[in-house]
């Protein structure tokens, strides 16, 4: 992954000193990769906004959109989907979040938020690649988001990439420090809708592109980590590289 936490940022004054640095955006891009790195890394471990730490670490995103969730409702329906299958073992604590985060009544709908992340990813066996399906809402501490993301991988070996290979899913509503409420990695046979919606959501990276007004390609993903381009593409990939991500990797190279 490029670069590294040069410091660490360890109190509220010294985050919001930060964020001022970085909307004034005078720095070198060296110095504000440093600090954007090390504001990401004070969020991530606090679960501000949207971040969370299996969205950042051994992972390099390299094209996100965010969902109209009034009109993309088949996203929500995908989730609903996966979350049906017998393999995950929901307490009712889970199962209420789950219901009332992806319920189709219009103030439920209002408040869903939701993205795709399509990543490449860092694992003892070796590289993934896939997509996130991210789901969430503003919680009552506003600061912060309640949050579910179900991640769909396969396997990468040189240039062959094989079938989606599992499926994880993390449910966390924002309750302070802490693993997610529930967590769970299972094999992709084990979940009989997720090869569709798989290739449902590959269908999007090949759609959408670079115009959709989905398109989420904040000036901030120039200087965080884990937001990159690949730094090869498998021949086999199932997200052939983008006119988007090609660009990218040349700006990045010019640094």
């Amino acid at each position: 992954m490029r670069g590294a936490v040069a410091y660490e940022i360890k109190n509220g004054d010294a985050y919001r000193e930060a964020m001022t640095t970085l909307n004034r955006r005078s720095q070198p891009p060296a110095v504000l990769r440093r600090i954007m790195n090390a504001f990401e890394a004070y969020r991530a471990a606090r679960k501000i906004g949207w971040s969370r730490p299996w969205n950042k670490y051994g992972i390099r995103t390299f094209q996100s959109y965010r969902l109209d969730c009034r009109n993309d409702g088949d996203m929500a329906g995908y989730a609903r989907a996966v979350l049906a299958a017998p393999v995950f073992a929901f307490d009712a604590e889970v199962q209420t979040f789950i219901d009332e985060l992806l319920s189709d009544q219009p103030a439920a709908r209002d408040r869903l938020m939701g993205f795709l992340f399509f990543h490449e990813a860092e694992a003892e066996s070796g590289l993934r690649e896939g997509v996130i399906l991210s789901f969430g809402r503003v919680n009552a501490k506003r600061r912060h988001r309640d949050r579910l993301d179900i991640v769909f991988e396969a396997d990468v070996t040189g240039d062959t990439v094989s079938a989606p290979q599992r499926v994880t899913v993390y449910v966390d509503p924002y309750r302070g420090k802490g693993p997610p409420l529930y967590e769970a990695t299972v094999p992709i046979a084990d979940v009989a809708p997720a090869p569709e919606i798989f290739d449902a959501l590959k269908a999007c990276y090949r759609d959408w592109g670079r115009d959709d007004p989905r398109l989420w390609d904040h000036w901030t993903s120039q200087y965080i980590d884990y937001f990159a381009p690949r730094e090869r593409v498998a021949a086999q990939t199932h997200f052939p590289e983008t006119a988007f991500e090609s660009a990218w990797r040349d700006t990045l190279a010019r640094r």
